[in-house]
């Protein structure tokens, strides 16, 4: 499956998720729009300047909220960035990032954790395993040029 056949996939999925708050409805729906306007590792002050030249009433707040709730159940990916900015991620199935250090930006990286993986971690610890996150950390091409 192409990358784009995958966000619109886990976009769909996201919007099929069941809303927890039925009165952040319109909020959640008007955040997921634009989130998918402007790509995935998208941050929360981004999406607000965004949603807030198309909708002038939507507060701050709420848009830091709504995001933080939706990463909470899982609906969205939250990616923490050295510069200190959580970005958003739509494509919220099994895959890794690798962040650049000086400039903060993410990519998606296609490589699932292998199955043994988990069951490794389970059975020498005291936890179920029920998903994974991994980060690499580098330089990308354009700050690697400029050291």
């Amino acid at each position: 499956m192409r990358n784009i056949e995958r966000v619109e996939k886990t976009l769909d999925e996201v919007q099929a998720v069941p809303l927890k708050k039925k009165r952040n409805t319109q909020q959640k729906q008007m955040i997921l729009e634009t989130l998918k306007e402007m790509g995935s590792h998208v941050s929360a002050g981004a999406i607000f300047k965004e949603l807030q030249s198309k909708h002038p009433g939507i507060g701050r707040a709420t848009v830091f909220r709504v995001l933080s709730d939706m990463a909470n159940e899982g609906s969205l990916l939250r990616v923490q960035t050295v510069e200190g900015e959580d970005r958003y991620d739509i494509t919220n199935f099994d895959h890794c990032h690798i962040i650049c250090r000086k400039c903060g930006k993410v990519d998606d990286v296609w490589f699932t954790t292998p199955p043994d993986v988990y069951e490794h971690i389970s059975s020498t610890s005291d936890f179920k395993i029920e998903r994974s996150h991994l980060e690499f950390i580098g330089l990308c091409k354009k700050c690697a040029e400029s050291e």
